[in-house]
């Protein structure tokens, strides 16, 4: 093992080496940007709009176009695509790019766009193709946002390669949690790399009883129903089993409240399944992919995330800037979002028992409910911004020039 990852960090340095070399005499002289504006292009591989999606979205509408020029590199067939358009940002959409972080052939590509396009900065969310291609076109600085925990570190060799990698590759990498950064840092990459920044999200208009109650119906909703939901892919990591067993809880002592699944994913028919195995399809609802999810995040009366591994979770961000008190398991950054006691309660992973006593806890109490609501939206108004995000980044950018 230790010799396969030894060989692993030669074949990256060595093809790093091959491309600087290839491409130095070809390399079109550098114009010079006295005075003009930074240029900034964000390279993002993902088809869906996902959370790193969503965090760009966020930042191209509040970016200062006084400083930056900024462009979005994309799949030619990504979601994301016309919503950048809608922002007024231009879109290189690329037909080579794969929604995956390594793509041997989109390198080609990317490394003869930089060259074309000779960008101050390449942002990247995730490709590691777009990093090398940037360091091979000298590219003079290589940002990357990290929107997920790092993998277990494993031995010492393979901290060493990631520390390496990171490294060259990356000039400034930017963590969305506190969390992240220390499972960064455990892993390998260099503290000094990396500087945490919060995604931001906008505010959120807060329904009216009439209008909460018309939107739940929409879903299956019954009047004098509580609304609990939870805002997440349908993958393993989010944990929806945990949440299917406290609803099963809470459903024992009272039948007056419903159960939102909220978005879509893989493993929504073994859920619908697992529902109709525990007898509580008559107070769950499966709503599927929605646009506009923070207007039904503002619906709720408790949002609930279950992650086994959660980097900040933008859902109960939302949810809390909205006035909704969260409940969610103390993985990643959940805790830095959700202040337990003040603004909601951490439970620990796979505890649905513990889950359930907490729903029915701020359930039965109005007034805590509300409380740990209003406490919640002051939080997030002060810490999760999307304003505030963009000017920190864009902060580090123009460090990076210096």
């Amino acid at each position: 093992m230790k010799e396969k990852l030894i060989g692993k960090r030669e074949f990256l340095l060595e093809k790093k080496e091959k491309l600087t070399k290839r491409l130095a005499e070809k390399l079109p002289e550098k114009k010079e940007r006295t005075g003009e504006r930074v240029k900034v292009l964000h390279v993002l591989t993902d088809r869906n709009i996902g959370g790193a999606g969503r965090w760009l979205l966020y930042y191209l509408k509040y970016h200062d176009r006084t400083a930056f020029e900024v462009k979005v590199v994309l799949p030619h067939d990504s979601l994301l695509v016309d919503a950048v358009k809608a922002l007024d940002v231009p879109v290189i959409a690329m037909e080579e790019m794969e929604d995956k972080s390594f793509d041997k052939k989109a390198m080609k590509a990317l490394v003869q766009l930089f060259k074309e396009e000779q960008p101050d900065i390449v942002h990247t969310h995730a490709s590691m193709t777009a990093r090398m291609a940037a360091k091979a076109a000298f590219v003079p600085a290589i940002f990357n946002t990290k929107h997920c925990m790092e993998s277990a570190p494993g031995i010492l060799p393979k901290k060493l390669l990631r520390r390496e990698i990171n490294g060259v590759f990356s000039d400034k990498i930017i963590a969305v949690s506190r969390a992240v950064r220390r499972s960064m840092v455990h892993a390998g990459t260099s503290p000094e790399q990396i500087a945490v920044v919060y995604n931001g999200i906008e505010p959120i208009v807060i329904p009216s009883a009439e209008e909460k109650a018309a939107l739940l119906q929409a879903y299956g909703g019954k009047a004098g129903e509580k609304a609990i939901g939870m805002v997440a892919r349908l993958e393993e990591v989010k944990d929806h089993e945990t949440f299917l067993l406290a609803a099963q809880n809470v459903l024992e002592n009272r039948k007056d409240v419903r159960f939102y699944i909220v978005g879509d994913g893989s493993l929504r028919e073994e859920l619908e399944r697992r529902v109709l195995e525990l007898g509580i399809s008559e107070w769950v609802t499966f709503t599927g992919f929605v646009k506009d999810v923070e207007k039904i995040e503002a619906a709720l009366d408790i949002a609930v995330i279950t992650s086994k591994a959660e980097a900040l979770c933008l859902s109960i961000i939302e949810s809390n800037i909205a006035g909704v008190p969260a409940i969610g398991t103390d993985s990643g950054g959940v805790r830095e979002v959700i202040k337990h006691g003040e603004t909601g309660y951490l439970v620990s992973v796979g505890d649905s028992d513990k889950l359930a006593e907490r729903m029915e806890e701020l359930l039965a109490d109005d007034a805590k409910r509300k409380a740990f609501g209003e406490h919640a939206k002051k939080r997030a108004e002060s810490m999760f911004m999307a304003d505030q995000m963009t000017k920190r980044i864009e902060k580090l950018y123009l460090e990076a020039r210096k």
